[in-house]
């Protein structure tokens, strides 16, 4: 598309394993600084605990920011959980980000967690240390976990469809060969979505946003 000279200079482009973790960690930091120019007004965060696929556990924290007219969210920062996962280990983390970056305290304004003593409590949970670098924030439960508990109790007739929703996304999830089937068939008919995520009934982005409907 761009000519032999083109495909001749790309193929000197140094491919090695140190190379490409060099240009990862430079994208990430230019994605980073991005986003801190975008919080010097005021902002809430989600924060989440979750396990990677090395068994790692991970404090996930998600952000809501005003930019001109619109309500923006994004990921603000995935850091490895090192100690026991306390409250103190978890704010240490945040806290840490906060003053790596050079973002005010007192423009955090709301904080949602899940209901785990660590996350919530009163007194001693990251919510209440949060308080203490900015009195004013907001603080509120995740109701996901909620509602996936009031699910259980939907009619047999919409328990059904969702069923064999996930069974279908789970057929075509399960091999990659059937994955990129899929996405050449979605591709082909013009769809807006070309890929499946794996459904869970208590993370944000398969339920709380119903993204593996809006797919399927």
């Amino acid at each position: 598309m761009i000519g032999e000279s083109a495909a001749k200079e790309l193929k000197n482009v140094p491919l090695s394993n140190n190379t490409i973790s060099r240009r990862i960690h430079d994208m990430a930091e230019d994605i980073n600084e991005q986003i801190v120019q975008k919080l010097s007004g005021l902002f809430a965060i989600q924060l989440d605990e979750a396990t990677d696929s090395n068994d790692d556990a991970q404090l996930i924290c998600y952000l809501r920011y005003i930019q001109e007219t619109n309500v923006c969210e994004d990921l603000l920062f995935s850091r490895k959980i090192c100690e026991s996962g306390k409250a103190t280990d978890l704010f240490e983390i945040f806290n840490s980000y906060m003053i790596e970056n050079n973002i005010k305290w007192e423009n955090c304004v709301g904080v949602c967690t899940d209901g785990a003593r660590a996350m919530s409590g009163q007194y001693g949970g990251l919510q209440a240390l949060i308080k203490t670098k900015a009195p004013n924030v907001k603080w509120t439960q995740c109701v996901i976990h909620r509602e996936a508990l009031t699910a259980k109790k939907i009619t047999p007739e919409l328990n059904f469809v969702m069923d064999i929703i996930i069974k279908v996304v789970n057929y075509i999830k399960r091999r990659p060969v059937k994955a990129r089937f899929f996405h050449k068939l979605c591709e082909e008919l013009g769809a807006e979505h070309t890929s499946l995520i794996y459904y869970c009934n208590s993370r944000w982005l398969s339920k709380g946003t119903k993204v593996v409907l809006a797919r399927v």
